[in-house]
C-alpha cells in the first residue's frame, strides 16, 4: 500500500492561491455590501423628503390660491413640521402664470442628496 509520489493532497502554493482568490472575492462582497448600506439609506432621506415635498403641495392646494406667496428656505424635521434642527430645507416659489393660473414649486433638500426633491402643480384661480 504505498502512495505514489505527488499524488495525494493539495500543495501549499495551491492552497495560497486558493486563499488568495477566495479573500478577493470576499473584500468584492464586503465593498457591495457597504454600497448598498450607503444607497438604502440615502433611498430613506429621499423618500423622507419626498413626503415631506408633497404634504405640503397638498396644504398649498388647499389654500385659498389668491394668497399663495413664494417662501424662503426654512429648515423642518422628518415630519415637515418648521423646526430650528430639522435636517431638511423646504422652498416654495409661486409664479402667477396668468389672471386665473399660478405656479407653485416646492424644493425639499436632504441631507446627501445630490439634488433637492422638486414638486411643481398649477392651481387655477376662479
Amino acid at each position: 500500500m504505498r502512495r505514489a509520489r505527488g499524488r495525494g493532497g493539495f500543495t501549499l502554493i495551491s492552497v495560497l492561491v486558493a486563499l488568495a482568490i477566495l479573500s478577493i472575492g470576499l473584500l468584492a462582497l464586503a465593498r457591495t455590501q457597504a454600497q448598498l448600506v450607503r444607497t438604502q439609506g440615502n433611498t430613506a432621506q429621499r423618500n423622507i423628503a419626498l413626503a415631506i415635498a408633497r404634504d405640503y403641495t397638498e396644504v398649498l392646494r388647499s389654500r385659498d390660491p389668491t394668497t399663495l406667496v413664494s417662501e424662503p428656505a426654512i429648515a423642518v424635521d422628518g415630519r415637515g413640521q418648521p423646526s430650528a434642527s430639522g435636517r431638511y430645507s423646504r422652498t416654495t416659489v409661486v409664479t402667477v402664470l396668468s389672471t386665473n393660473l399660478v405656479r407653485v414649486q416646492v424644493q425639499v433638500t436632504y441631507p446627501g442628496g445630490p439634488a433637492p426633491i422638486e414638486l411643481l402643480t398649477l392651481i387655477y384661480r376662479s
